[in-house]
C-alpha cells in the first residue's frame, strides 16, 4: 500500500515544475503634500530598489541605529518603520511624514 501511494504522488507530479519564490512586490508610499514613492525590497532584506521622482535607485542596507530599517546609496536615504517612511537627500528631509498605501 505504501508503494502504491509514493507511485502515485509521484506520477502525480509528472508535469510540475519547480518555480523560485515571487519576487517581492512594490509598496507604495504616499507623504506630505501628495508626494509619493515606491520601495521594492531585495529578496535577502539587504538592498532595496526605490522609484522616487521619476528615477529608480538601488539602496544598500546600512545600520539603522533604532528601531525600523535604513536604506542608502551615497546622498539618499531611506528610512523605514513598519507602515511609515521617509526619504533624505544630504540630510533634508525631501519626503517626509509617508504612508505606506494598501492595495
Amino acid at each position: 500500500m505504501r508503494h502504491r501511494l509514493l507511485a502515485l504522488f509521484t506520477a502525480s507530479l509528472t508535469g510540475c515544475t519547480a518555480m523560485s519564490p515571487a519576487p517581492p512586490e512594490a509598496v507604495a508610499f504616499r507623504c506630505e503634500a501628495g508626494r509619493t514613492f515606491s520601495v521594492t525590497p531585495g529578496a535577502s532584506g539587504d538592498t532595496a530598489i526605490i522609484d522616487i521622482g521619476g528615477m529608480r535607485f538601488a539602496l544598500d542596507a546600512q545600520p539603522a541605529g533604532g528601531p525600523g530599517e535604513r536604506y542608502g546609496c551615497g546622498v539618499l536615504t531611506l528610512w523605514r518603520d513598519g507602515d511609515t517612511a521617509r526619504v533624505e537627500m544630504d540630510g533634508a528631509g525631501l519626503y517626509q511624514n509617508c504612508r505606506r498605501q494598501v492595495p
